[in-house]
């Protein structure tokens, strides 16, 4: 028995350490952090449950209490703090290993009946006549068994071990005490109910072990299945609880977009406002300054010169009224010049060459959205360099398709998102900033398009990112 645990020790320290380190990051080399891992774990367990239990008995809470612990301190000396986490990893980890167990002690058992079956039939039919025939033919009945159930216990667990990170998959959501008790708590029932069947499996009357299984045969088979829906239980919850944040983030999300449009579009009126009387305050002050422009040449003196001069500046203030591009929208013409002017005040070179697609079905809004969100992520991102700081716009049509292109250069590090393939935002709030690129995207898929990153250096070895979305507009019918 004790070299079947031995065997169980070490499948449980290999897909614990690997498990873990899905959900955790390491302190340490990750290689390193693995091996050394496992061996704490696996000497731990040796020694506290094949060595000291040999002195004193643990019941079964107290090894379950004594696992827990080891585990988190464990996970304490060689991953980063993140309590609720910790905890959860520990408690689905050990959940899924002490039901796992029961299925492979029945497996076991089966196996066992089996081949004492085939045993004692070679026995009876004399093929083995000796003790020692028998004795060496049990052995390797028992070895095989043992083989079959440790392969089928490891698999067993890593299906399932797998089946709880691949349906984890916000795995950088931080949660709350609440949170993590309604993820925490499917796992603690299966651990009391694997303590509850390990009394009913196993009974000791007048010093005689007795074994469920020989009693009710039937045991064999639903202990298994009651192993496997907790199992399922276990997942399941996960993945409603995953299912829960994603449509939570989406609602969040799709709240601030909305909300951002309707803020815009307030802007947007109130400029289109103030540019419309410019344009008319600009018509009235052209007739005014040509009319004083028609006197004033009528005249030569020094004086007339001066009033001359003056006016020259007035012209000048004038045409600075207007905008700086002409994009064919006033909305896409406000956008750009703020964003221009957000650039000159960082030292951001700011190249345009845009023009609003007037053909298509594409309502300007949306591309404000695309634009003020695009710009704005890659001032921010280019400004802290020392040089070479630039950022181009560009936009083109074919056919239906209407392509706007966002380059810069920048610095930091870009991490992307293992769920959405977007970058992460290196801000610490997580939920209230990288919403700018998903608010892109969305409206790009609102007009059956998307987006696409592309990461290069440049010449003067300076990183470039450049993001290209796609949108489908129909043909305006003139």
């Amino acid at each position: 028995m004790i070299n079947f645990s031995a065997f169980l020790y070490i499948i449980n320290s290999i897909l614990g350490s690997v498990y873990v380190g899905k959900f955790l990051k390491n302190k340490y080399d990750k290689r390193i952090t693995i091996i050394v891992w496992c061996l704490l774990h696996f000497i731990t367990q040796f020694v506290l449950f094949e060595v000291v239990q040999e002195i004193y008995v643990f019941n079964d809470l107290t090894q379950i209490s004594i696992n827990i612990f080891l585990l988190l301190i464990i996970q304490k000396i060689f991953y980063h703090k993140d309590r609720t986490r910790h905890v959860f990893v520990c408690f689905s980890f050990m959940a899924g290993k002490e039901l796992v167990k029961y299925i492979a002690s029945v497996l076991n058992n089966m196996i066992g009946i089996s081949l004492g079956n085939v045993v004692y039939k070679l026995v009876m039919e004399g093929k083995i006549a000796t003790e020692t025939d028998v004795e060496v033919a049990t052995n390797i009945m028992f070895l095989i068994a043992m083989v079959i159930s440790c392969c089928a216990y490891a698999l067993v667990l890593w299906v399932y071990l797998m089946l709880v990170n691949k349906n984890y998959v916000r795995k950088e959501y931080v949660l709350q005490t609440h949170e993590s008790g309604f993820l925490i708590l499917p796992s603690i029932t299966a651990i009391c109910i694997s303590i509850t069947m390990k009394m009913l499996v196993v009974s000791v009357e007048d010093g005689i072990t007795t074994i469920v299984y020989n009693v009710v045969p039937y045991t064999m088979f639903w202990i298994p299945i009651i192993c496997v829906l907790l199992l399922g239980a276990i997942i399941a919850n996960v993945k409603l609880f995953q299912n829960v944040v994603q449509y939570h983030d989406e609602n969040v999300k799709n709240s601030l977009l909305e909300n951002q449009i309707i803020q815009m579009q307030k802007e947007v009126e109130e400029i289109q406002d103030i540019y419309s009387d410019m344009h008319g305050l600009k018509h009235d002050l052209r007739g005014h300054i040509s009319n004083i422009m028609h006197y004033v040449k009528k005249f030569d003196d020094k004086e007339n010169k001066e009033l001359h001069n003056y006016i020259n500046n007035m012209v000048e203030t004038v045409e600075r009224l207007d905008f700086g591009y002409q994009s064919g929208n006033p909305i896409t013409d406000i956008i750009i010049h703020q964003k221009k002017q957000e650039a000159q005040k960082v030292g951001v070179r700011f190249d345009v060459d845009f023009n609003y697609p007037k053909k298509l079905q594409i309502n300007a809004y949306d591309i404000g959205i695309i634009l003020n969100n695009a710009l704005e992520n890659a001032i921010e991102a280019c400004s802290p360099l020392k040089e070479n700081k630039y950022v181009s716009l560009y936009s083109y049509m074919k056919g239906n398709m209407f392509f706007v292109e966002i380059e810069n250069t920048f610095q930091k590090e870009i991490i992307f998102n293992m769920e959405n393939g977007l970058p992460d935002t290196s801000k610490e709030n997580k939920k209230l900033h990288g919403m700018g690129i998903q608010n892109i995207r969305r409206c790009a898929k609102k007009y059956n398009g998307d987006i696409d990153i592309v990461i290069n250096t440049s010449e003067s070895n300076h990183k470039v990112f450049s993001l290209t979305i796609m949108l489908n507009g129909k043909n305006i019918r003139v």
